[in-house]
């Protein structure tokens, strides 16, 4: 049995979701002194995190981009068949 699961994220969605999360991190700051010990190591991988999502989706963009302009496109709605 196989299962699959694709989740699809545009960056207005995944800005928000990094927003919450630093929210969250500032209110576990507040209210546990353990968390507060490991901010400046949680903060910058929820930073990084957020980056390397935003640069990963600026590659398939170009990767995408590029595919178009050959005509390659993976979308049996576009491409040079259907030009």
């Amino acid at each position: 049995m196989n299962v699959t699961v694709k989740v699809s994220i545009n960056s207005g969605a995944a800005l928000i979701i990094f927003i919450a999360s630093f929210f969250l991190l500032l209110a576990g700051v507040a209210f546990f002194p353990p968390v507060e010990k490991n901010f400046l190591a949680a903060g910058g991988l929820l930073v990084g995190a957020f980056g390397g999502y935003l640069k990963k989706r600026d590659s398939n963009n170009k990767i995408n981009l590029e595919a178009e302009k050959a005509g390659l496109t993976s979308d049996p709605g576009k491409g040079a068949a259907n030009a």
